[in-house]
């Protein structure tokens, strides 16, 4: 038999709670890595990581592509890929001017 509506409803808010919960875990953690003595490129890449695997979480849970037809899935993460690479791509071709002038060096 079926489940009643009540019981559905509450499996998908349980759902969204966990969702929210590793989120906000995550980001505490990001805050903590962000803070720490670690070393610039470690922590770079960490942080990198934690952004990318919140992003995934926020567009497959909350913007529900987890339930969407694949066609539709991967043209988003498609063009959630190409949007990255020429947000790198476009400010190195700059001749190295960002990079001859960086606060880091």
């Amino acid at each position: 038999m079926s489940e009643h509506p009540a019981e559905s409803g509450k499996k998908v808010y349980l759902q969204y709670a966990k969702i929210l919960a590793v989120l906000a875990t995550l980001t505490v953690t990001m805050i903590f890595i962000g803070e720490s003595p670690l070393a610039q490129a470690p922590k770079v890449f960490l942080l990198l990581l934690g952004s990318c695997t919140k992003a995934m979480l926020i567009i497959f849970y909350f913007m529900h592509l987890r339930f969407e037809h694949k066609g539709l899935v991967l043209t988003v993460l498609v063009g959630i890929f190409v949007t990255s690479v020429l947000m790198f791509l476009v400010p190195a071709y700059d001749g190295g001017y960002i990079l001859e002038h960086s606060l880091y060096k």
